[in-house]
């Protein structure tokens, strides 16, 4: 049996083309994960325990090193302990870890721990589409991962 450390890993999330991240979605909003139109997407760590994963930004910048939480039906940014745990869907609905993945490109669903499926919600404009629970539109996830066996970074020789 893989160890946590074995199952986390780096990876790039997108909609389509379009990246997703932790970007402001109206001036003044709180910042919020995103499918956006520019730029790059964040590179989240998944961090497995057991079989649901945290996600942290791994992203160099302002918000390198937080934790994707859930405030409401909108997933943010957090510094501090609160955190939101997902499970990883794949096209069979089955749930799946890292040790799952037969290639590095995968498409996915990200569900929290309690059962509700990500969504997003409809767009207009150019502004960044908000990743929520009550989101209009099924969400379907590329995931390119970057790196496997990936420690925490406060701990590089964990096994």
């Amino acid at each position: 049996m893989n160890t946590n450390r074995q199952k986390s890993f780096l990876a790039t999330l997108s909609v389509g083309n379009s990246p997703v991240r932790l970007t402001t979605r109206y001036p003044k909003e709180a910042i919020v994960l995103a499918k956006t139109y520019t730029g790059l997407a964040d590179t989240f760590y998944f961090r497995c325990t057991d079989d649901y994963y945290t996600l942290y930004i791994r992203t160099e910048g302002e918000h390198f090193g937080k934790v994707i939480d859930q405030q409401g039906n909108a997933f943010t940014g957090s510094s501090n302990q609160s955190h939101v745990n997902f499970n990883i869907i794949g096209t069979n609905g089955k749930i799946l870890t890292l040790e799952d993945f037969s290639s590095d490109d995968q498409v996915i669903q990200l569900q929290t721990t309690q059962g509700n499926i990500l969504r997003s919600e409809f767009g207009w404009a150019d502004f960044p589409v908000r990743l929520e629970l009550e989101g209009q539109l099924a969400l379907y996830l590329n995931l390119n991962i970057l790196q496997r066996n990936v420690p925490y970074l406060s701990n590089p020789d964990e096994v």
